[in-house]
């Protein structure tokens, strides 16, 4: 947390520039966040959490899928598979005629972590948030998703 009266590294950078480290700053205070209260209330990572979303929204998804889904390499989410089925949360079964490739599943104790993590960050989110009027946030929503479907090719 920066002490009152701080300037912020985004004051003494061109617009663009600005703009950029305002959304890696703001996202990265916001996931930690999400953390360090997901910690404390004896869940799951955050981390973990996004694993489980794709899975949550496509069950029976393959690692592939849930590496697209969340944007990143089948290599960081495959090390997270593995210790989330250690730890019971997902099913990892060889996909029928391949068996090169897997079909993950959640498990029941999966599921009831999702709910109740997925609970934990709509609450912090809405606390976040709120310093933002409901229309400004409606605008800004949308302004995102102008953004992401002329970034996603």
């Amino acid at each position: 947390m920066l002490p009152t009266g701080t300037p912020l590294v985004s004051d003494k950078l061109d617009w663009s520039k600005s703009f950029m480290y305002s959304l890696h700053e703001t996202y990265f205070l916001i996931e930690k966040r999400l953390e360090k209260t997901l910690g404390e209330s004896d869940g799951i990572t955050f981390s973990q959490f996004l694993i489980l979303l794709p899975l949550h929204c496509t069950p029976n998804a393959s690692q592939s899928h849930i590496a697209d889904f969340l944007h990143l390499t089948e290599a960081t989410v495959s090390r997270h598979i593995t210790g989330m089925e250690k730890d019971g949360f997902l099913l990892k079964k060889e996909a029928i005629g391949n068996r090169r490739k897997h079909v993950l599943s959640l498990t029941n104790k999966g599921e009831k972590a999702f709910k109740k993590a997925h609970g934990t960050i709509e609450d912090e989110l809405k606390k976040i948030f709120a310093v933002i009027e409901e229309g400004d946030r409606k605008k800004v929503s949308q302004i995102f998703h102008v953004l992401l479907k002329k970034l996603i090719v």
